[in-house]
């Protein structure tokens, strides 16, 4: 039997914070470009390496709190960003934990060259690097000067 994307697209792990269980989900491509236009720090999540918990956590509190908002299905709301902020570090690092695991159960390191492939296929040169998504080419021709 074959399934459809809303059966695969709903994956999710949950989370215990407090006695409570939270469900993360996967941040969505349009999510992270939210954040990563936010917070160009991020960018280096999707520089090819993987990147620790601790290293994340190490990037401040308003980008781990934006995350958290983010993989729990509320990306940009201030109000989940300000409740994310209240938790613990704990707490914090088992939703980022689960969040990341979830929106890229490979790892960075796969993605990224996923994304480098695609790229090559389709005449970009490097789609993800240290400064971010790469600009298409520039196939304009120069003007001629007037000299």
């Amino acid at each position: 039997m074959m399934v459809g994307l809303v059966d695969i697209a709903s994956a999710s792990a949950t989370v215990t914070i407090r006695g409570q269980a939270v469900e993360v989900h996967g941040v969505s491509a349009s999510s992270i470009a939210h954040l990563l236009g936010r917070f160009p720090d991020l960018r280096r999540l999707f520089s090819g390496r993987d990147v620790a918990v601790e290293d994340m956590m190490a990037m401040g509190g308003e980008i781990v709190a934006a995350v958290i908002a983010a993989g729990t299905g509320a990306t940009g709301d201030p109000e989940a960003e300000r409740a994310a902020d209240r938790l613990s570090v704990d707490e914090q690092a088992d939703l980022l934990i689960e969040i990341a695991r979830v929106t890229l159960p490979g790892g960075v390191g796969p993605f990224v060259e996923k994304l480098t492939g695609a790229g090559g296929a389709l005449g970009v040169d490097r789609l993800v690097g240290e400064a971010g998504p790469a600009a298409a080419p520039d196939t304009t021709s120069a003007k001629p000067s007037k000299s």
